[in-house]
């Protein structure tokens, strides 16, 4: 009951404080002028952004995973389903 006490205590602070920050005046930013050769710099009009590395991870997460014993009947089958040979010591020995 104590930690929920203190969460709701913590959630209301950082309401407050983002309550309090929204209705503050807009910052206004000054460029100095040894730094404002960094924004005269001309835009590059032809972007080339490789999205297949973006995604790469998703079609990792998205494939089906394998299981102990998926690994233990390929091992099995790749050794010609003979005891020994590549088949891990932690397979079950009556592998279908």
């Amino acid at each position: 009951m104590r930690e929920l006490a203190i969460e709701i205590g913590i959630r209301v602070l950082l309401f407050g404080v983002f309550v309090f920050t929204e209705f503050l005046d807009p910052f206004q930013r000054v460029i100095q002028p040894e730094e404002i050769w960094l924004y005269k710099n001309p835009l590059v009009q032809s972007d080339n952004i490789p999205t297949r590395l973006m995604f790469l991870h998703f079609q990792a997460w998205a494939s089906p995973p394998s299981t102990w014993l998926e690994s233990c009947t390929a091992s099995r089958r790749a050794a010609g389903g003979r005891a020994g040979g590549s088949v891990q010591p932690s397979c079950p020995s009556t592998v279908p």
